[in-house]
């Protein structure tokens, strides 16, 4: 009995230790409900069967019924006494799977809610596209379209963080938001189209009844004024007639008088042109005189050179006799060669302005075979195709007359009396021969000549010719022209020489460049305070605004004024021509400037088909160059490149071939709206002549400023003034999201920036302005933009970033002027509201005519350059 009983408790021992050790581990699974549902579910799954999507979530749970119905069918045996520990096992296994079983029912219905979320607001996006695809949609139609992206992307939110499709729902919750900035950019240019409308329909219903009241008025005038008028008709008449009595005795003797001097002057005039025809035939009879006396002096020297040599030959015949008789052989004498005239510089002399002095003579002889942007003729670019609609005038096989003859280069082409009864020709390389038009002046005017050497030029010995060409260069075209003079006798060559020219480059005025006129857009009531600020902010600079009428908004980005330089003799000339953008030009014809009436427009590659945002990158912002920067010294051209969508690559091309203010330098503008490059820098002028700061954007400047403003106490106080994304300084910085995104920015984007812009324009640290600026998520400036701002004559107009007031003073404003202070910046802040809400600013409102740089370019570059 006593061993029974020691048995028996050394089996009840056996099984606590068994429970004790197999509970030990509950813990890890069961003793944890704050741990994340997955390590439930994954449990005791080998880390290969994890779930990862809902169809294996509904695997799993079908495998752990499978395993709760086994456990049941194999517990249902009663166990033996000594075997209660397996019952304790089995119970522990059943509540685990349970468990588990729980926990993945809860995520299948997770998974089915977020896939529920996930289709929902795949549906909202798909109706928001439909929307956003109708003709002519309204306010109202973008505005649904908003609604919906706003649908869509609460919808994703409502995703848990830890569901399977938490991370596409965070990328199409970053996609959709791009397209809700599109949505509710077209929403606010179609509210303010249709504001305008409605503006101009109030003002002609008020100018109707006006027009209503004005009329009642005269009418009633009128009526008064014909009773007043009929009782003085009848003394008017009497008095008129007595007046035009006396009027027309008058009127007799002063034409008694004029007709008496008249009669005077054209004796006057006579006896005068009777003396000046008299001493025109004396001159002619001078001219005439002198003429024939230096032909009788002419004849008279021939006469002598002919009886010279007429005694030279009886001379040489005297001495054949006298010698003895010659061999037959040696009497065949051979025919005498034509005497042909010596080509050098004296006889004929074939050049244009070699040396760039404004005048030709013998000094431009030297290196005219090889030309440079340093050294060499030039020629200026004079498209005369007024139909921008047909072919370019390159490939135009008719030549006419030149429009203007101050855009001709002039090549003189001089030659003595020898070559008289010579023909001469011009001919072109077969390269440049279609970009370029030869003509020769002559009695009847300019002349086209033949340059493929079929037709000779009309004879002179003093000949001069003018060239223009039809285009810049480009990637097809270097700009350079071989032209060769020939002279012939009976088809055989007899002279010859070549010259090398080549097309003045197109360049670009830096914005340190002075100012002539500032080019804006009328919007009507909607920027009218803007005008208004911007002319009483311009012209006491000495520089004229012109108000322009039309749907361009954006000035900047219609056309680029540039110019090009051609050598005088006493000063440069200079020569204006724009760049017109390709996109949407019937809106966007050429703007003539005021200053220059003569501004040649040109149109530089094919327009090109790109997505509504992308295609801001052809726009002409996104085309800037530097002031003269060293190895550069006419300033380098930069860009914004959007990865996708780069600026034109034919325009880029294009200022390659200039070979003058390239290599073009690209800067990433991928995270911006815009995607244009003048958002984030600008080069502003100090009042040290010829130095220059260089404005950058910068995130973190801008969640500096915030918090410094609330560390000072400010939290409370207003930014972004009276504008759709108005807010108080801690309710941006609460916004981790908004901070987090900028200062990614800065590190990501701007930083690396800085360091090229340092690389490529050697510049300094103590050159480069950082300037406070925030972007929202789609890359738009969260407040006005004070990067994109037009330096004029001095001042500096930029954007009112309608920052925090502090003691009446706007915070950000003073921070800019602080930061310009060392350089001596004048600042002028502009109203430009109606722009920032289209996601613009100052630069991005007007365009500039600069003038052109008074150092001739050539003199800038180093000899063959």
């Amino acid at each position: 009995m006593r061993l029974v009983k020691y048995i028996a408790i050394a089996i009840i021992n056996t099984f606590g230790v068994v429970i004790g050790i197999i509970w030990v581990a509950v813990p890890t699974t069961v003793a944890q409900p704050s741990l994340n549902y997955q390590l439930a579910i994954s449990g005791r799954q080998p880390d290969s069967e994890t779930p990862q999507a809902l169809p294996e979530l509904y695997k799993l749970r079908d495998r752990l019924k499978v395993q709760l119905d086994n456990l049941a069918k194999t517990s249902d045996s009663a166990p033996f006494p000594g075997e209660l520990w397996k019952s304790a096992i089995h119970r522990q296994q059943s509540q685990t799977l349970t468990q588990q079983l729980q926990n993945v029912q809860i995520q299948i219905q997770i998974e089915e809610r977020a896939k529920y979320n996930w289709d929902e607001a795949a549906k909202l996006a798909a109706q928001a596209v439909l929307i956003g695809r109708t003709s002519n949609p309204s306010s109202a139609t973008w505005e649904e379209s908003q609604r919906l992206w706003e649908l869509a992307i609460n919808t994703l939110r409502l995703i848990p963080h830890d569901s399977f499709l938490a991370d596409r729902a965070i990328d199409k919750t970053i996609e959709y938001q791009g397209n809700l900035s599109v949505a509710t950019y077209e929403m606010q240019v179609a509210r303010s189209v249709e504001k305008i409308r409605a503006e101009e329909e109030q003002v002609r219903e008020l100018a109707r009844k006006e027009q209503e009241k004005k009329e009642l008025a005269r009418r009633e005038i009128e009526r008064k004024e014909q009773e007043k008028k009929d009782r003085a008709r009848k003394e008017l008449e009497r008095q008129e007639f007595e007046k035009q009595e006396l009027a027309r005795k008058e009127l007799e003797r002063q034409e008694l008088e004029r007709q008496e001097l008249a009669r005077k002057e054209l004796e006057r005039q006579e006896l005068a042109r009777q003396e000046l025809a008299r001493q025109e035939l004396e001159r002619q009879e001078l001219a005439r005189q002198e003429l024939a006396r230096q032909e009788l002096e002419r004849q008279e020297l021939a006469r002598q050179e002919l009886a010279r040599q007429e005694l030279e030959r009886q001379e040489l015949e005297r001495n054949q006799q006298a010698t003895p008789q010659p061999t037959p052989e040696s009497t065949a004498t051979p025919t005498p060669a034509p005497v042909t005239p010596a080509a050098s510089p004296s006889n004929f002399f074939f050049a244009g302005d070699t040396n760039r002095d404004g005048q030709i003579n013998q000094q431009d002889d030297a290196g005219k075979e090889q030309w440079s942007l340093s050294k060499g003729a030039l020629i200026l670019f004079n498209d005369r195709n007024n139909d921008r609609g047909k072919i370019p005038t390159w490939k135009q096989t008719k030549v006419s007359a030149p429009r203007r003859a101050a855009m001709l280069s002039q090549v003189n082409l001089t030659l003595s009396e020898n070559f008289k009864t010579s023909q001469l020709f011009i001919t072109a390389d077969s390269i440049a021969s279609p970009h370029i038009s030869v003509f020769q002046k002559t009695g009847d005017g300019w002349q086209p000549v033949d340059i493929s050497g079929a037709k000779p030029l009309v004879f002179s010995t003093n000949i001069v010719l003018g060239v223009e060409a039809k285009q810049f260069a480009d990637r097809n075209w270097n700009g350079t022209v071989n032209l060769k003079a020939t002279a012939q006798n009976n088809g055989q060559e007899i002279a010859s020489t070549t010259i090398q020219m080549g097309v003045s480059p197109w360049m670009i005025a830096p914005n340190t460049a002075p100012v002539t006129e500032v080019q804006v857009s009328d919007r009507g009531a909607v920027n009218s305070e803007f005008i208004s600020q911007l002319k009483q902010a311009v012209e006491p600079t000495g520089a004229k605004v012109k108000i322009l009428q039309g749907d361009r908004t954006w000035m900047q980005d219609t056309q680029k004024n540039g110019f090009v330089q051609l050598p005088e003799e006493s000063e440069i000339r200079q020569f204006n021509v724009a760049l017109q953008s390709n996109s949407e030009p019937e809106k966007n014809p050429p703007i003539k400037s005021t200053q220059n009436r003569d501004l040649k427009v040109v149109k530089i590659g094919n327009p090109r088909s790109l997505d509504p945002v992308s295609q801001w990158s052809d726009g002409y912002g996104n085309l800037q160059v530097t002031p003269p920067i060293p190895g550069h010294p006419m300033g380098r051209v930069y860009y914004g490149n959007s990865g996708n969508a780069s600026f034109n690559p034919e325009v880029l091309d294009f200022i390659q071939a200039q070979r003058i203010q390239g290599p073009p330098v690209d800067i990433d503008t991928s995270w911006l709206l815009t995607r244009q490059v003048d958002e984030i820098i600008n080069f502003i002028p100090t009042q040290t002549p010829g130095q220059y700061v260089m404005a950058i954007a910068s995130p973190e400047a801008g969640v500096k400023l915030l918090e410094e403003l609330e560390g000072r106490g400010y939290g409370d106080v207003t930014l972004n003034r009276g504008l759709s994304t108005e807010t108080t300084v801690s309710a941006a910085l609460k916004n981790r999201a908004l901070i987090q995104h900028n200062l990614y920015l800065q590190n990501q984007k701007l930083n690396p920036i800085i360091e090229k812009l340092k690389r490529e324009f050697l510049l300094g640290d103590d050159q480069i302005i950082q300037v406070p600026v925030m972007f929202g998520y789609s890359g738009y400036a969260w407040w006005p933009n004070m990067v994109n701002s037009v330096p004029v004559n001095g001042k500096l107009l930029v954007s009112n970033p309608r920052g925090p007031m502090i003691d009446g003073v706007d915070y950000t404003q003073e921070r800019l002027r602080q930061l310009l202070l060392p350089a001596g910046v004048s600042v002028s802040f502009l109203d430009d509201r109606y722009y920032q809400e289209l996601k613009g600013n100052v630069q991005s409102a007007t365009n500039t005519v600069r003038k052109p740089e008074e150092r001739p370019f050539w003199q800038s570059l180093p000899n063959n350059y």
